[in-house]
């Protein structure tokens, strides 16, 4: 047989080609200035001090959110390695397309590992690494859910042989793969080792055997890979427990807390129709904000409460504004060519007689369609009864978004497609043939046998592309319609007519990359690239392949100039200049239009990036998954905006100088607001007509419209107490604390400690507290206290904080319910706080990553597998003869 790629070179064919496509697509990586955007983690937030490895690794304190929270560790995994050796300025430019070169090379390895022909692991690489699904959420900023997926690849490939002698230091292997791919992809490295261990059961009940015998098998296999698997997770899962599940509101397991969360759990769930958005990239658009007729119309993303709006025509009241009515900034499309042939591949999984698949072949298909299927349904969330099913298992409902199931179905169709690559490299190209046809008569000859699978197979393509412009016509006639719902959901009547017309537009290449696909597998069919020619028909798959989800992937591939982005202003500048010493928080009014930009650019521009990346410290929640239950009680109870403002040390805030009246006058009676620095906002230098707020800034004006405020009566971070009261019932502190005759800077409340000397004196005479340094996991102060005395450092009190006073432990306090502190004799005193975590769950990591090794070191020096065979097809018939 004559192979279009040679087995030994398959995996540098596959490297070079990833390396080629992905520096091309992301070729402004290579450009000075420029890093690709990222939602969940861009140049900002992986700029922040805390973020930083290797210190990361052992615990980190998010110290710029609310009043501070333990934001577990930094995973050691793949990401957390390449961040700690590039930076985060490289890793800016370079880990999107780093995430989908491990994607793309897992994929071929896995393929290469199940002895599918070699073009089938190169093309197959190349589907993974560029499917829309994968590809939109790296540069969407969660490339690590790319690379979870990449070490399931590893670990089903690993686990494919099923001839080897060394089979359990395989599956051993596999479980480390799956636990990495934990680490990396948490919920959804759960979700896909869940399908890893449906893999193995599935793998040992079609084995030969007893059925008692193949289940027990299986169930010993499944177990080897969950045990090894949490071994290498420990980290990981320790601090996913201790951050997102434990002691965190609603995820208690009590039916009534489950059903209370089903619409915030199912809030991004798959529309029915949107599956069409597998086969046709850009239907429903592509990212909320991209341009030219692009933006996301569907409905993915959006409250519940929109959906029964517009089910009822629009009318009734209209939901809350803060309700998403849509919001997405991924895809779904895995490409014509891909989802063609894995239909064909399919199809020929069900042939009993003649299949180009050997009988186990065709068995572990089967498990693959079955997998789709079900991830498919599930992934409809809220729109169909199934995901209710999932739901109701344990913990399941600390698991958001159904769509996450469609990184499972597209992890299914792409190794439908390697397979019938395979197939069609086996059955059609790999077999030398004397015949000297030309192109035409070889279709002709295909066409002329009637009844064969391969005419039969051409009929239903034929019939699907009149089907596809058929359905384009009648689309794009049906335009006025599309309008009318466009505006009906909330778009103006100008981009409901760009995005009409980008939609339809979007068919017309469904159409035009379908015509390819089919042509190419007629050739293919046909026999033109059997033999020598083989190759070719190898780079003609490639092509189409490429050239498809290169197209398509385009949009969401978006670069920042950073040097811009992050420009600082003059009013940055006053915040970031010892920012430990204060907060800062937006005013909680909803502004009049004319005076709404500040409030928008600082939410997504300020508080998302600046603040990040210059490390200033704010009580608005940039990004906190689940509030805890001491933070959700303590905020429940102070309703007064300015009593929290007292006590959590937010000193400055920000908005329209118009307010200044407001706050002092009927939020404060005692005035203590006043105008820092008065400023307007405007474009940046360079920028003549701002398109986004990226490109807007802060100009000090003694008339500026908005105003940096003083908020006198807030708190210091951290002051000494000569009085103070202990008082352990927790409801009776929330409700002194929130009382207006309550004067927090009189009395400090204890949840425990030593007793007052002398609880009826005012606090005056306190002494003094300075800081010597400041880290976020490590605060060191210069006290001298004139009486015996209590130190409030004004951040979240944690048991994992630590504190000593001059070198010797000493007793951490609850002060004000949720603050930290410390008791002091007369003196001067040296105080540290240190956040310090278990670190024994990271030498089990660690451990677990030796042992890997150990079991990698073994699987290569031993002696080589022997010549494995590939399992054998029948010999294709010839399409013609001399």
């Amino acid at each position: 047989m004559i192979s279009p790629v040679k087995r030994s070179n398959g995996f540098y064919i596959l490297l070079f080609c990833l390396v080629l496509v992905l520096g091309t697509l992301f070729y402004q990586s290579f450009l000075p200035g420029k890093v690709h955007f990222s939602n969940d983690g861009p140049l900002g937030a992986a700029s922040a001090q805390f973020l930083q490895p290797p210190a990361s690794f052992l615990g980190m304190w998010e110290d710029l959110n609310s009043i501070g929270f333990s934001a577990g560790s930094f995973s050691l995994g793949l990401t957390g390695l390449i961040y700690w050796i590039l930076g985060p300025l490289y890793a800016a430019k370079f880990y999107p397309p780093l995430t989908l070169l491990i994607l793309g090379l897992s994929a071929g390895f896995a393929f290469r590992q199940w002895k599918l022909a070699p073009v089938a692991s190169v093309l197959g690489g190349l589907a993974a690494a560029l499917n829309s699904d994968l590809f939109s959420n790296s540069c969407w900023g969660v490339g690590p859910q790319a690379i979870s997926l990449g070490l399931d690849f590893v670990a089903v490939g690993l686990l494919g042989d099923r001839l080897t002698p060394r089979r359990w230091i395989r599956i051993a292997l596999a479980g480390f793969a799956v636990g990495v791919s934990v680490v990396e992809g948490a919920d959804v490295g759960a979700i896909f080792s869940v399908v890893v261990a449906a893999y193995v059961i599935y793998q040992a009940w079609i084995e030969e055997g007893v059925p008692v015998s193949r289940i027990s098998r299986g169930v010993g296999r499944v177990f080897l890979v969950a045990v090894l698997a949490a071994f290498m997770a420990t980290h990981a899962l320790t601090g996913l427990i201790s951050t997102y599940i434990s002691g965190v509101v609603g995820t208690q397991q009590d039916s009534q807390t489950k059903e209370a969360r089903w619409g915030w759990a199912t809030q991004w769930s798959l529309p029915e129709q949107e599956t069409l958005s597998l086969v046709i990239p850009g239907l429903f658009g592509y990212r909320m904000d991209t341009l030219g007729g692009a933006n996301y119309w569907g409905g993915v993303g959006r409250d519940a409460s929109w959906d029964r709006y517009f089910k009822e025509g629009n009318q009734g009241p209209k939901p809350d504004e803060r309700a998403f009515v849509r919001h997405i900034g991924s895809g779904f499309y895995a490409g014509v060519l891909v989802v063609l042939l894995a239909i064909w591949t399919a199809t020929q999984s069900f042939r009993k007689k003649d299949s180009v698949f050997t009988p186990n072949q065709r068995k572990l298909i089967w498990f693959w369609i079955g997998t789709f299927f079900i991830s498919l349904l599930f992934a409809f969330g809220r729109h169909a009864p199934f995901y209710q099913l999932l739901y109701k298992l344990p913990y399941f409902s600390t698991i958001r978004n159904p769509i996450k199931f469609m990184h499972v179905a597209n992890w299914s169709l792409i190794v439908l497609f390697a397979y019938g690559v395979h197939g069609l490299s086996r059955r059609y190209m790999e077999t030398a043939t004397t015949s000297t046809l030309d192109l035409v008569t070889r279709l002709q000859n295909l066409w002329a046998k009637a009844g064969t699978p391969e005419k039969r197979w051409l009929q239903g393509c034929l019939v699907a592309i009149a089907a596809a412009l058929l359905g384009w016509g009648i689309y794009a006639n049906a335009r006025p319609q599309l309008e009318h719902y466009l505006q009906m959901v909330l778009f103006s009547g100008e981009m409901a007519h760009a995005i009409a017309l980008f939609s339809i537009s979007q068919v017309g290449w469904f159409v035009l990359f379908l015509i390819l696909s089919v042509g190419t597998m007629a050739l293919i069919l046909s026999g033109q690239f059997t033999g020598s020619r083989a190759r070719w028909g190898g780079i003609l798959l490639g092509l189409v392949l490429v050239a498809d989800l290169s197209r398509a992937n385009q949009p969401w591939i978006l670069y920042w100039n950073y040097k811009e982005k992050y420009a600082s202003n003059a009013v940055i500048d006053l915040l970031r200049e010892k920012p430990y010493e204060h907060r800062v928080a937006v005013l909680p009014f909803r502004a009049p239009p004319e005076l709404s930009l500040f409030s928008e650019v600082y939410g997504i521009e300020w508080v998302q990036q600046l603040f990040q990346y210059y490390n200033v410290q704010s009580l608005d929640i940039i990004q906190m998954r689940s509030a805890t239950l001491d933070m959700a009680s303590y905020e429940s109870a102070i309703s007064s905006v300015v009593r929290r403002w007292e006590l959590t040390n937010t000193r400055y805030l920000l908005g329209p100088t118009g307010y200044l009246e407001a706050l002092n006058q009927q939020l404060d009676p005692q005035h203590r607001f006043r105008i820092v620095t008065r400023f307007e906002m405007v474009p940046k230098p360079g920028i003549a007509r701002p398109t986004n707020y990226a490109e807007l800034t802060a100009e000090t004006s003694p008339n500026g419209q908005y105003a940096l405020f003083e908020f006198t009566g807030a708190l210091p971070r951290a002051r000494l107490y000569t009085n103070w009261q202990v008082n352990t019932n927790e409801e009776a502190v929330l409700q002194e604390l929130s009382s207006p005759t309550f004067d927090p800077s009189q009395k400090l409340l204890l949840s425990a400690g030593p007793l007052c000397p002398n609880a009826t004196t005012t606090n005056q005479n306190i002494g003094t507290v300075e800081y010597a340094s400041y880290t976020p996991k490590r605060i060191a102060l210069k006290a001298k206290a004139e009486a015996p005395s209590v130190l409030l450092l004004n951040d979240k009190f944690d048991s994992s904080w630590r504190v000593t006073v001059d070198g010797k432990p000493a007793e951490l306090l609850r002060c004000n319910y949720i603050m930290r502190g410390v008791y002091l004799q007369p003196g001067q005193h040296d105080v540290v706080f240190r956040f310090t975590v278990s670190n024994t769950p990271m030498y089990i990591s660690l451990a677990a990553m030796g042992v890997a090794i150990l079991l990698m070191g073994l699987l290569v020096v031993s002696k080589s597998d022997s010549a494995v065979v590939p399992e054998t097809v029948p010999a294709p018939r010839e399409t013609a003869k001399k």
